[in-house]
């Protein structure tokens, strides 16, 4: 997959310990992210937000960026669910939207649950529209 598809979504952390272990990773601070938006290596961090205890961050950026983070042999994406509490990974570009919640009382600062069925529904559709045409083709 090319590194200049992009990507959006959010992040959410069930604590400040968990985001800071996740900064640390990425070579930054709380600190930074109060200084406003930041660009680390192909990740954006947008805005972060302190809902309920949780913060959540507000994120865009190459789609491959995980991958630098994510241990060898280790599919970078199911490994950033690990790191997180809640995760909305939208490639517009692909057509893809997953959504992973740790627990079921978590809801997403940036992203309202009706937009989100809303862009599943026409990914979806999407997809059953491409498929529709390649299987006319035989």
């Amino acid at each position: 997959m090319s590194s200049e598809v992009k990507v959006e979504g959010e992040l959410v952390f069930k604590d400040e310990g968990q985001l800071r272990s996740f900064l640390d990773k990425l070579g930054a601070t709380p600190d930074t992210l109060r200084e406003g938006g930041i660009d680390l290596d192909g990740l954006e961090i947008v805005e972060v937000r302190v809902v309920d205890g949780r913060y959540h961050i507000r994120f865009r950026g190459k789609v491959d960026w995980p991958s630098k983070l994510a241990p060898q042999g280790e599919n970078p994406l199911d490994w950033l669910r690990t790191q997180v509490a809640g995760l909305v990974w939208d490639v517009e570009e692909l057509k893809t939207l997953e959504i992973f919640r740790s627990s079921d009382d978590l809801k997403f600062a940036f992203y309202s649950d009706e937009e989100l069925e809303r862009k599943r529904d026409e990914y979806n559709k999407w997809w059953m529209d491409s498929a529709s045409n390649i299987v006319g083709l035989f």
